[in-house]
C-alpha cells in the first residue's frame, strides 16, 4: 500500500468516525420518551444504592453475574420479582426490601422496559404475558377435556412460574446478557429427559444457570414433567399465540 492509498484510507476511516458521531448525538431518541415517574426515581436510586449495576446490565451496560434487566418487567412475575427482591434467589443476595421500595423498584423496571431493548434480537419478541396466558389457557383446555393430564405437569407449570420464568420463556429462546435461555419447547430435540431432569437440579454454571435440587426431588419431577409436555404441545400454543419466529429489522442504533 503506497502513502496515497494509505492517506485515502485514513481520510476514510476519520470521516466514517465523524459520521458515526454526528449520527449519535444527533439521534433524539431519548427525547420521544417520558420522564421516569417520582416512585420509578425512587426505585433508580435503590437500584444504585444496592449496587445492581455491579451484576445486572441496562442496555447492555453493566455486570455480567446477572441477565440484561432493560425488559425484565417484561417477563418476571410479581411473584418472582418479590421472592428475588425478598430472600435472593441461588447467585443473588437477599436484600429484604420492604413492601414500597419492591413496588419502586417493580415501577422502575416496568417505565425501564418502555425505553427500549436491551438485547437486540433477529426474531420479535413474544409478549412474555400472552405466551404465559396460553400455556394456562392450553392447560386448563386439557385438564377439562382430557382427565390424562398428569399433575406432575400442572404442579410443574406452577414451579416454573414462580423459578423459571424470570429467564425462561417457552416458544422463544430469551438473550439474557452474554448468555441466552434456551428455548424449552424444544429442548427434548436437543437432550433426553435424563439430561434435562440433570440440568435442571445441578444447573449449568458456565451458563449462567443456577442448580434447582433445593426444591426438591419431586419439584425436579414436576419440572422435567412440565417440559416434556411443552415439547409435545409445542405447535398448540404457538398457534394461540399466532405463530413464532417473524423476523424484524434491526434500527442502525440497536437501541432506539
Amino acid at each position: 500500500m503506497n502513502l496515497v492509498q494509505r492517506k485515502l484510507l485514513m481520510g476514510g476511516l476519520v470521516a466514517a468516525f465523524a459520521a458515526q458521531t454526528a449520527l449519535v448525538y444527533l439521534d433524539d431518541t431519548a427525547s420521544t420518551f417520558e420522564t421516569l415517574t417520582e416512585e420509578a426515581v425512587r426505585g433508580r436510586r435503590l437500584w444504585h444504592e444496592h449496587n445492581c449495576q455491579s451484576c445486572h446490565q441496562i442496555h447492555g451496560f453493566g455486570g455480567f453475574l446477572g441477565p440484561d434487566l432493560t425488559n425484565a418487567a417484561q417477563r418476571l412475575t410479581d411473584e418472582r420479582l418479590e421472592e428475588v427482591l425478598t430472600v435472593g434467589a441461588a447467585q443473588m443476595p437477599a436484600f429484604h426490601l420492604d413492601e414500597d421500595e419492591r413496588l419502586d423498584i417493580a415501577l422502575f423496571l416496568d417505565e425501564l422496559s418502555f425505553m427500549g431493548i436491551g438485547v437486540p434480537r433477529r426474531n420479535k419478541p413474544l409478549n412474555p404475558t400472552a405466551v404465559r396466558s396460553a400455556v394456562d389457557q392450553r392447560l386448563a383446555e386439557l385438564a377439562a377435556g382430557d382427565t390424562s393430564l398428569s399433575e406432575a405437569v400442572t404442579r410443574g407449570a406452577h414451579a416454573f412460574r414462580m423459578n423459571c420464568s424470570a429467564c425462561h420463556v417457552p416458544l422463544q429462546a430469551t438473550p439474557l446478557g452474554l448468555q441466552t435461555a434456551p428455548d424449552l419447547t424444544t429442548v427434548l430435540a436437543r437432550i433426553d429427559e435424563k439430561a434435562v431432569h440433570t440440568t435442571i437440579a445441578a444447573g449449568r454454571p458456565d451458563r449462567g444457570m443456577q442448580a434447582w435440587a433445593h426444591l426438591g426431588e419431586q419439584a425436579v419431577d414436576d419440572l422435567v414433567a412440565f417440559v416434556v409436555w411443552l415439547n409435545e404441545d409445542r405447535k398448540a400454543l404457538a398457534e394461540k399465540v399466532g405463530g413464532v419466529g417473524a423476523e424484524q429489522p434491526l434500527p442502525w442504533w440497536e437501541y432506539k
